[in-house]
């Protein structure tokens, strides 16, 4: 088993950089596309799946929901392919300004149990 640098970085007591196992990595990697917002990367503007301030203010919540887990389910097919399977995700409303995607998946190789990656985004 393999170690990768924890994310967001952070260093130890001994001043190194924490690291973490293969499944901390993918569920890092998991929440860092979760949170990536539109045009947020440079060179890579359409990486994500460009959720943020702009969904948590469009119209008509009911069809939204539906329309934002397509959106993470393929931001995460394409920007993780090869690396994790997305199970099921859930988008739950928490008051008006808030959203929290819940991300069911499964490493792909090796293959592993289903983990479960939380994030909230809030306007």
């Amino acid at each position: 088993m393999s170690a990768a640098a924890e994310h967001p970085f952070r260093l130890t007591s001994g001043r190194r950089v924490a690291v973490t196992d293969e499944a901390g990595h993918l569920a890092d990697l998991v929440r860092l596309v979760l949170l990536t917002g539109a045009t947020e990367r440079l060179h890579r503007p359409g990486f994500g799946p460009g959720l943020g301030a702009t969904a948590l203010f469009e119209p008509l919540p009911q069809l939204l929901d539906g329309l934002l887990e397509m959106r993470t389910k393929g931001a995460l097919e394409r920007e993780l392919a090869g690396r994790v399977l997305v199970d099921r995700i859930t988008v739950t409303r928490v008051g008006d300004s808030t959203l929290d995607i819940t991300v069911d998946y499964r490493p792909q190789s090796p293959p592993g149990p289903v983990a479960t990656v939380t994030a909230r985004l809030e306007a």
